[in-house]
């Protein structure tokens, strides 16, 4: 006769609930992830317009032009190195891998699956979530740049660089907090300005020929070949290129699955068309002493268009590009903040990141990382110049210490992807028969790739030299560098190694109170018995009430027949209508 357990001798013990038991199951499929299963809980709102609008808001920024423009017509040499080294095989991996584990904080799930619950913390969660969250500074910096082309005389001091840096992060936070259909409405239409002030540049070096000038940039045989003195442009490039992966952060949030594919497509297409044609406008117009100008786009137009006309277009430009940044910051916020959101709902942060507002955005997550930057950014415009105040370019030297450093911590976390890739495509071969998006020994090529060029990256951030000698020589420059990424490295490596020690010491917590219940009412004993239950279902390790299947046979199990824990999303108020709460599955707490 079969008799129904007790709640204690149902609730999993904590060695049964630990991250590492809960990697593998026995028969060694791979555990489903609790924010595997947001789908239900997230709004599908996203096409594939939205998603490609959120690639190149992370991949096309022309001031990366004006960085490459100076090796000449080695630039096309390198361009072309890059898209077929490092941004055409980081599509066609993500594009793959997302093909097999579809799902939000996708790099996050691809760590996990092919590493482990170490790994997906430190290379999925923190390599990737900590370069993108210092973006937001990057992007609020060019907002003050794109000011300073306006009048000269504008944010000249640190301490109003940093005020307007402030007012970006908090301008971006607001925006953050609307829907995510009004938001992706706002940035569509901002980038569309944008990528037509780019089109100009073309225009530009087309018409700048046509009336007769010579072409300003060295395409000389000499300007043609690559050496060893402009070798850096390639490591230029490939951080340039850095970022087709971060829109699958919200893959969970897409009207149809095959969008992640479509995106990739769109998004290598005018990643590629838009560099070169604006790489073109700057060689053709710009002369090589005045590459470095923040305003160089402003002076294209005024040298191809004449005085009036290249007058206006320079400033309508450089407002198009401080709104353009703000909302470049809300994008990166967006984004990142989906890592912070599954790590929340996975117990790999505390949860108070992964609740949503009533516009089912994760406003907590986004809040924490505008924080962060603020912080990041008092520090860099109020903190450095005290220690300094005849130096005011100091903010500058260690701003640039740190996004170099940051850069190099995302160039480990795309090797880790590209290793993800190769290790997941050799374990399910057999269930990906048919579904390969390429040949596999393209792909396997193209992750060998696309680790050398990282790797690439990586050795000329430390060995090309100091962007600015005058303050910070080489030397010293390898050294604060270093000393960034093996600082950071070493707090998310710390963190995720203590992650599974914090699970279980809640887990063991948990099981030593229920021992004695009778400090506590039976009604809360059986709630937390149901929460634990619910959450050791999710892990496998209490056999669910319907049969669970790997991603690849039967039907996949949904928040209808397997609720994600009402303790995972806070609470908000119901609703009536098509947007209530009661018509989502699984139940709101």
């Amino acid at each position: 006769m079969l008799t129904t357990p007790s709640p204690e001798e149902r609730r999993p013990s904590p060695e049964a609930t630990s991250p590492s038991a809960r990697s593998r199951l026995p028969d060694g499929r791979s555990v489903e992830l609790p924010s595997e299963r947001l789908g239900g809980w997230l709004p599908r709102v996203l096409n594939t317009r939205d998603m490609t609008i959120l690639c190149l808001f992370s991949v096309l920024l022309v001031s990366n032009v004006q960085l490459i423009a100076g090796a000449g017509g080695s630039a096309y040499i390198y361009w072309w190195l890059g898209f077929l080294c490092f941004l055409l095989p980081s599509a066609l991996i993500c594009g793959q891998l997302y093909r097999l584990f579809p799902g939000e904080g996708a790099v996050y799930v691809w760590a996990n699956k092919a590493f482990g619950s170490f790994w997906d913390t430190f290379v999925g969660l923190f390599c990737n979530w900590f370069p993108g969250a210092i973006g937001l500074t990057i992007e609020a910096g060019a907002v003050v740049t794109s000011v300073q082309a306006l009048n000269a005389n504008w944010l000249t001091v640190p301490w109003q660089q940093g005020l307007a840096e402030i007012l970006v992060l908090v301008i971006a936070q607001g925006l953050c907090q609307l829907g995510q259909r009004r938001l992706m409405n706002i940035l569509t239409w901002v980038f569309l300005a944008y990528i037509s002030m780019i089109v100009l540049l073309g225009v530009a070096g087309l018409a700048w020929i046509a009336s007769g000038h010579a072409v300003q940039g060295d395409f000389s045989a000499q300007g043609w070949r690559v050496s060893a003195a402009n070798y850096p442009a390639f490591a230029t490039v490939i951080v340039s290129l850095l970022g087709m992966a971060v829109p699958l952060n919200l893959g969970a949030e897409v009207m149809k699955q095959r969008t992640g594919g479509r995106y990739l497509r769109w998004g290598v297409i005018i990643t590629v068309v838009g560099y070169l044609v604006a790489t073109f406008g700057v060689l053709a117009v710009l002369p090589p002493k005045d590459i470095a100008n923040p305003a160089f786009i402003a002076e294209i137009f005024g040298l191809s268009f004449g005085p009036v006309v290249g007058t206006f277009l320079g400033v309508l430009n450089n407002l198009i590009l401080i709104v353009y940044f703000v909302c470049a910051t809300a994008a990166f916020n967006l984004i990142f903040a989906r890592l912070l959101l599954v790590a929340g709902v996975d117990r790999r942060l505390p949860r108070v990141v992964q609740r949503l507002n009533r516009q089912r955005v994760p406003a907590n997550a986004m809040l924490t990382q505008t924080v962060l930057n603020v912080v990041f950014v008092a520090i860099l415009f109020f903190v450095v110049p005290a220690f300094a105040p005849s130096n005011q370019g100091l903010s500058f030297v260690v701003f640039l210490v740190t996004i170099n450093g940051a850069s190099v911590i995302w160039n480990i976390a795309m090797i880790g992807l590209f290793l993800c890739g190769i290790l997941l495509f050799v374990r399910y071969r057999r269930q990906l028969s048919g579904r390969w998006i390429v040949p596999p020994l393209v792909l396997y090529l193209a992750a060998g790739l696309g680790i050398f060029s990282s790797v690439v990256a990586i050795y000329s951030t430390f060995f090309a030299g100091s962007p600015v000698p005058q303050a910070l020589g080489n030397g010293d420059w390898d050294y604060y560098v270093l000393l960034v990424v093996l600082g950071s490295l070493a707090v998310g490596a710390a963190y995720s190694f203590l992650v599974p020690e914090v699970e279980d010491l809640v887990a063991l917590s948990r099981t030593q109170r229920s021992e004695h219940p009778g400090q506590r009412s039976g009604n809360d004993v059986h709630q937390e018995t149901q929460k634990e239950d619910s959450y050791a279902q999710q892990q496998h390790i209490v056999p669910p009430s319907s049969p669970r299947t790997t991603a690849f046979s039967g039907s996949v199990p949904t928040p209808q027949n397997q609720p994600v824990p009402s303790e995972l999303f806070a609470r908000t108020p119901r609703r009536s209508g098509s947007g209530s709460n009661s018509n989502l599955p699984g139940r709101m707490g």
